[in-house]
């Protein structure tokens, strides 16, 4: 039976991120370790988050993940955890930091490794710690969402974790720290939520009121990416791009499909997730056509389009606006073994509300027509 909505305390707006000291003391907390990324400290972004501690800045940082998430950066991170005996377990960063804290704060109240619990949510109890996410990008949601991808290693698909006891306790949604993000950043993180509102959206999930929030999530990224691509600086569009990026990880809960399943299976040479997903969503696209119902038309009119059959154009154009790649093949992706991609693809959990599930041939015929 669907949770029609299940997310957490969430501040939002300019400024947020001064609710952050109070929400730790609400908490209980005594101890928080907090994880970052080196590029969040180098720009000054995460400096922005210590200064509303005022002079309670006595806590362990971890600041070694890397771009994606892998095994060895959440052992690294539960390690500082231990030794410095934590109890809350706080994320400054984009997907990557916020996936990572997820699997710390697993493995602080569970056994390792990572991978015994990859689709078996059923053995995540409420020993997790508790998490607080604070995201810089606009981009995957994660601080709204129960799940994690973690890769075993930087050349490896990811695998799946997830459990209502991984969802945050608090979200502190502040733009103000996205302001800073560069442009292709902003592009790659900015296409992800829009890619899954649009998965969400078409998934096989019955949840009319998830529905309703990836149509207006869809609105809001047509509408602003392109401008806070042009003016990282443009307050207004970066305000509706992180809430866009929220709504996107709300859409997650009702599920996603063939776009994130082809993603994730070729997430293993290192390339940006959000500019993976975006890259294949049109040949996805172009796959569902005539099998989700009327919910092209609906797409179509929330991009602002004619019909349902140039929703995978329309997709196609704001790449190209937005600077983003149009094919795999632009993006450098070497594709040596196409039966084996398409062979993971079909294993992939995203199958499971998917509208339409792709055989192995229709696998690799997906992947082909996005190669270019």
């Amino acid at each position: 039976m669907p949770v029609l909505l299940n997310i957490p305390k969430v501040h939002f707006d300019f400024g947020a991120i001064g609710a952050l000291a109070d929400e730790l003391t609400n908490l209980g907390i005594s101890r928080a370790l907090f994880i970052t990324d080196r590029g969040l400290v180098e720009c000054g972004v995460f400096d922005k988050v210590l200064t509303t501690l005022h002079r309670n800045r006595d806590f362990p940082i971890f600041d070694e993940t890397p771009e994606n998430p892998t095994v060895g950066g959440v052992a690294k991170a539960y390690e500082l955890y231990r030794h410095e005996d934590c109890d809350c377990v706080v994320a400054v960063g984009g997907g990557s930091v916020i996936d990572t804290s997820k699997a710390v704060a697993l493995r602080a109240g569970h056994p390792g490794p990572i991978s015994q619990y990859d689709r078996h949510s059923e053995k995540i109890t409420a020993a997790t710690a508790p998490i607080v996410a604070v995201p810089t990008t606009a981009g995957t949601g994660s601080e709204v969402t129960s799940g994690a991808g973690i890769h075993p290693d930087s050349s490896s698909p990811a695998i799946n974790i997830g459990s209502p006891h991984l969802l945050p306790k608090v979200a502190i949604c502040d733009p103000d720290l996205t302001l800073s993000l560069p442009p292709v950043l902003t592009a790659g993180t900015g296409m992800d939520a829009l890619s899954q509102c649009f998965e969400g959206y078409l998934s096989t999930g019955v949840n009319p009121p998830v529905d309703a929030i990836a149509l207006d999530g869809i609105r809001r990224a047509v509408t602003y990416i392109e401008r806070a691509v042009a003016d990282g600086s443009n307050k207004e569009a970066r305000w509706h791009m992180m809430m866009a990026a929220l709504e996107g990880g709300i859409c997650i809960g009702k599920g996603l499909g063939s776009g994130h399943a082809i993603a994730n299976t070729l997430g293993d040479r290192g390339h940006h997730h959000g500019t993976l997903v975006t890259v294949v969503l049109p040949s996805v696209l172009r796959f569902l056509e005539g099998h989700v119902g009327d919910k092209m038309t609906r797409l179509a009119e929330a991009l602002g389009v004619h019909e349902g059959d140039e929703v995978a154009a329309a997709i196609e154009r704001l790449n190209v606006r937005v600077g983003m790649p149009t094919t795999l093949r632009e993006l450098g992706y070497p594709l040596d073994d196409l039966d084996k991609v398409a062979e993971v693809c079909v294993g992939s959990v995203f199958n499971l509300t998917s509208p339409r599930i792709p055989t192995h041939g229709e696998y690799k015929a997906i992947i082909t027509d996005a190669m270019g």
